[in-house]
């Protein structure tokens, strides 16, 4: 009967305050809907690669190399590490993967023929590492010789037809691979993916027979080749700085003292959002997100608790008079905890119809979908517990308060002057615009860096080139190939190169000599070949010396970048001055000016370009207006030199903008919801404004009548509001800085944030509040103060 009665209390007081319900209900809703969307983003950054059994025990070796005092990583290591892990009895499983992109695969009578594949090769313990579920094979003996495969089911299907392929011939690199798995399509959320896996004693029968490397001539004794990705499983109870030590020490032992490199285990957990170096930037953004999520929970809860602590003056009477007859606290406090679970029922409910509504707007700028199932739990689980987490941090304070108050003190009206000069609420809406303004900075400074790296001078010009790989049997027919494309009027130039991502180039070598050279002097050289033509297609400075000639005698002349003389330590004039490269002695032909060829994320890095063996990637630079007809005649010449291989091509700008796309979704999001935390605040500034307008009416009648203007009366009740913004605006200012400083120390190239951010934030916020606040105060200072005195 109590709890009928309080449903029924509950439900008219909902109805006969429509304005404030709605306000607490569309803050609420949309508060809900927005941290949800966040948190889910979140969740999914933070779930990659954790659906590994054991995916705490799992570990990728990374190299580290101390160059002249800096400290350059990479997560490539030597295949031999896998030989010393047999002395380390902590490791408990090691697999070595040895990848390569936008791969060709075919049937055996090439009678379908595909590129875009991720292939790798791999060790025999891959799927005692990893817990990816193998549909069809044996994960014990994945590969019962080195001329099988494992195929995903989506490559199976679009080869095959069905899944239903064990047995089956694959044709990779112009041998037959017999299909012994079949891999479920690797999870949306697995920093490892590939199309077809192949044995690595393969790789190593093929590295033997083409003579090795120099001395070394199997991969278990290749101590130079820094190619193979490796991870390793430990045992329960080890160490992982323990392990990489004796890693590092077995390495050097193995090269007499000669080569320090110093190898790390980075957790499998933190490889999607912490880079090789340590770079946590993406990681930082993950714990904004969710810091903002949390912050969009309390700016809804803030607005509910201040509604209903301001609204205690209606009620005073009411809950006095409860009192007097006999209402024990206990009885109240549950009272008023049920009067609000209708209003939070109905905003648990609008937030729902909002994320269906809001699903295309989230993918488009998350990329991620959002499955609105019932099965989806993660959906569900962060609905409950964030409705949960609301509804308690915005009842029980007001219902504590509610239930606690002195009924006699009531009666007199001695709290009246005390609620209507709430601490609390002022507390609480200082602290709703100190986020605010925060986010409004961080909006700032988030956009700001992501714009200053979208126009960052990359050092040569990407507009309108784009990438064709050439098989190998199309390279022997490379001059012809120019010749022709030379002739065509769309095409302004044609090169070569060995570089298949310019702004990711990761090939690296020590094995570089010159006079002079410092015993202590640990350099790393990226390092790619490039012919004759390749500078000038690229729009690359040329700061002292020749380009390359297009001649054998290119074969022992270099190029290199202004970094590398620096860090070599060599004096000018440069060009002439000998070195030795891989063994080999040369001369320096030319020096380029610095360019971007990894991410904007790091400095550039020493590089030299040589023309030592053949590349297999075309670079052709046309026009905005001729593009199509140039694209058009490279793929006629591709498949007239390709024997059936499928052409594809890839714009620059366009690889280069996938490579930040996760940074500039990043900043689509914020944007978005921190304009949505924005606009909750307004919403509960709203809802007081009107409060506090009409618990002054009679004082704005009497003001009125004694001839009170209606500024005076506009400045009067946007007061205390704006003092509030403003001291807000005080307490952001420090905290936003030192948030955004840590987000921004994470890019080697990145703006300073301006003074200027802070009052621009703040003058944004108070004019946003005073845009609020003045509609009500407004109405008020005009509203008929005979009316007003009447109706008091």
């Amino acid at each position: 009967m109590m709890l009928k009665n309080y449903i029924k209390i509950a439900w008219r007081n909902l109805a006969s305050n429509k304005f404030y319900s709605l306000i607490n209900i569309g803050g609420l809703a949309i508060g809900l809907a927005t941290a949800i969307l966040l948190l889910i983003w979140v969740q999914d950054e933070k779930s990659y690669d954790r659906f590994h059994q054991d995916y705490q025990s799992i570990y990728r070796l990374n190299s580290t190399f101390d160059v002249n005092g800096k400290k350059s990583s990479w997560e490539g290591v030597p295949a031999p590490l896998a030989v010393f892990a047999r002395n380390i009895p902590e490791v408990k499983h090691l697999v070595r993967i040895a990848t390569d992109v936008d791969q060709i695969l075919s049937t055996s009578d090439r009678s379908k023929i595909m590129d875009g594949h991720t292939t790798a090769f791999v060790d025999s313990t891959f799927f005692s590492v990893f817990s990816f579920h193998l549909l069809a094979g044996d994960t014990m003996k994945p590969f019962p010789d080195i001329q099988s495969a494992i195929i995903t089911e989506s490559t199976a299907k679009k080869f095959f037809g069905s899944t239903d392929v064990l047995g089956k011939p694959l044709r990779f690199r112009g041998e037959l691979f017999t299909v012994s798995g079949i891999l479920a399509d690797f999870p949306v959320n697995s920093s490892i993916r590939f199309d077809a896996l192949f044995p690595m004693e393969f790789k190593a029968t093929k590295f033997t027979q083409d003579g090795g490397n120099g001395d070394w001539k199997t991969i278990d004794t290749d101590l130079g080749n820094f190619n193979y990705i490796t991870f390793v499983k430990l045992r329960n109870g080890a160490h992982a700085e323990k392990v990489a030590a004796m890693f590092s020490s077995s390495y050097s032992k193995a090269r007499n003292g000669e080569v320090e490199v110093d190898f790390k285990l980075q957790s499998l957990a933190k490889i999607h959002l912490v880079s090789i170096a340590g770079n946590d930037s993406a990681a930082k953004m993950v714990d904004i997100f969710r810091l903002v999520a949390i912050l969009i929970l309390l700016i809804a809860a803030v607005n509910y608790i201040n509604l209903a602590t301001a609204r205690v003056l209606n009620r005073l009477k009411e809950i006095s008079v409860r009192k007097v007859i006999g209402a024990e606290k206990r009885q109240l406090f549950w009272q008023f905890i049920f009067e609000t679970l209708p209003l939070f029922l109905i905003a648990i409910l609008t937030a729902t119809l909002l994320l269906f509504l809001l699903k295309s707007f989230y993918y488009n700028i998350s990329g991620k979908p959002l499955s609105f199932t019932l099965n989806n739990y993660q959906l569900w689980l962060t609905l409950i517990l964030a409705s949960s987490g609301t509804f308690i941090a915005s009842t029980i304070y007001p219902a504590l308060l509610l239930s606690s108050l002195n009924p006699i003190k009531s009666l007199k009206g001695a709290l009246s002057k005390k609620f209507d000069k709430a601490f609390l609420r002022k507390s609480l809406v200082t602290f709703q615009f100190t986020t605010s303004i925060i986010l409004i900075v961080a909006t700032l400074v988030i956009g700001k860096q992501i714009h200053y790296i979208q126009r960052q001078d990359l050092g040569y010009d990407k507009s309108y080139v784009f990438t064709v790989p050439l098989t190998w049997g199309i390279v022997e027919h490379i001059d012809a190939i120019k010749n022709d494309l030379k002739q065509e009027a769309s095409i302004l130039n044609v090169a070569l190169s060995g570089i298949y991502d310019l702004s990711e180039m990761n090939d690296a070598t020590s094995d570089i000599e010159w006079q002079g050279k410092a015993v202590d002097n640990k350099m790393m050289i990226g390092q790619s070949v490039i012919d004759n033509q390749f500078i000038p297609t690229m729009g690359i400075k040329l700061l002292e010396g020749r380009n390359f000639t297009g001649t054998p005698t290119d074969s022992n002349l270099y190029i290199l970048n202004e970094s590398a003389v620096k860090e070599m330590g060599l004096k000018p004039p440069y060009t002439g001055q000998s070195i030795v490269y891989h063994g080999k002695k040369g001369y320096i032909q030319g020096i380029v000016k610095d360019f971007h060829f990894k991410s904007l994320k790091e400095k550039i890095s020493p590089l030299i370009l040589t023309r030592q063996f053949a590349g297999n990637i075309l670079y052709v630079r046309t026009n905005a207006r001729n593009a199509g007809q140039a694209i058009a005649k490279v793929k006629a010449l591709y498949q007239k030199y390709g024997e059936g291989s499928p052409f594809s091509y890839r714009f620059l700008d366009k690889q280069f903008e996938a490579k930040y796309n996760t940074d500039i979704r990043a900043n689509m999001l914020f944007r978005a919801f921190a304009s949505i935390a924005i606009f909750i605040s307004c919403l509960g500034l709203l809802g007081l404004s009107t409060h506090t307008a009409q618990a002054r009416i009679k004082e704005i009648g009497v003001r009125k009548v004694l001839g009170a203007s209606v500024p005076s009366i506009l400045r009067l009740l946007s007061k205390e509001p704006i003092l509030l913004v403003i001291l807000g605006s005080v307490i952001a200012s420090p905290i936003a800085w030192w948030v955004m400083s840590k987000w921004l120390a994470n890019f080697a190239y990145r703006i300073e944030i301006q003074w200027w951010y802070f009052p621009l934030a703040g003058i944004g916020a108070i004019f946003i509040a005073l845009l609020t606040v003045s509609f009500q105060a407004i109405k008020a200072a005009r509203a008929n103060p005979v009316d007003s005195l009447r109706n008091e």
